[in-house]
């Protein structure tokens, strides 16, 4: 069949062709790095070379200090967040995120042979423990989000009424305070970059390695094990490759192909 002469359909052809690329690609990488955490087995913290890429699993213990949640107020090694408000629409309701953030601080894993410390910067942080606090609108929310809608200039608060005489209209919009964090002794799988460091392993049982970013692999912490993690991957690649066969179908139909 021949292709049509149309500059339209060659544009669109071409968009799909380029969207489809890059989505292949992005959820290709996450569907490698799947079946890379399964083919190889975590390695013992105690057996950790002076660097190069690794594997670990085990539970994730304080290294001096630990970070307090933004809404539930838990002691925690790294969180993330989000604030969520209810937006009306001709297409309906839907959730719309008007304020997200994230917070660490360095730890260790520990597997039971050994521990080592961890420095999470440039992590990419897969916490799938959802800590959801659902506010109606208008209502008054706990004193933790209070506080912390007081210190945070980019969310207002939502404790808005409109007083009518003969009762209160509640004028603000429903909200979910959303936190996921890695808690003190949970599980954990980090797949990152090892370096000898002298100054990481003080105490007895703790080697002096330091665990974190590098050049030869990607840098992932997931509160799960092995498997876990790499049900992660799989499931966060496989929507964008759907998506990249889908545009590619779209081109070659708009071609005639």
């Amino acid at each position: 069949m021949a292709l049509p002469d149309q500059p339209l359909a060659l544009l669109i052809a071409a968009v799909a062709a380029v969207l489809g690329c890059a989505l292949l690609w992005y959820g290709g990488r996450e569907l490698l790095l799947s079946y890379r955490i399964l083919t190889n087995d975590p390695s013992d913290v105690m057996s950790l070379g002076d660097g190069g890429p690794v594997e670990v699993e085990g539970t994730a213990q304080a290294q001096g200090g630990t970070l307090t949640s933004p809404f539930t107020g838990n002691e925690c090694l790294a969180y993330e967040y989000e604030v969520k408000e209810e937006r009306n629409s001709k297409n309906g309701r839907s959730w719309t995120t008007i304020d997200s953030g994230y917070n660490f601080t360095a730890f260790r894993i520990e597997d039971g042979t050994a521990s080592a410390l961890v420095d999470p910067r440039s992590a990419d942080f897969r916490l799938s423990a959802e800590r959801s606090i659902d506010v109606r609108g208008g209502k008054r929310p706990p004193e933790s989000i209070r506080e912390f809608i007081r210190r945070n200039k980019d969310v207002g608060s939502e404790e808005k009424s409109l007083d009518l005489k003969l009762f209160e209209l509640n004028t603000g919009k429903d909200r979910k305070y959303v936190e996921r964090r890695l808690d003190v002794g949970e599980s954990v799988h980090i797949l990152g970059e090892a370096r000898y460091d002298a100054s990481a392993g003080s105490e007895a049982g703790e080697v002096n390695t330091i665990i974190g970013s590098g050049d030869d692999t990607k840098f992932v912490i997931s509160d799960t094990d092995e498997r876990g993690a790499a049900r992660r991957a799989a499931w966060k690649g496989l929507p964008y490759v759907f998506a990249g066969v889908l545009f590619f179908a779209i081109g070659a139909f708009v071609l005639g192909l």
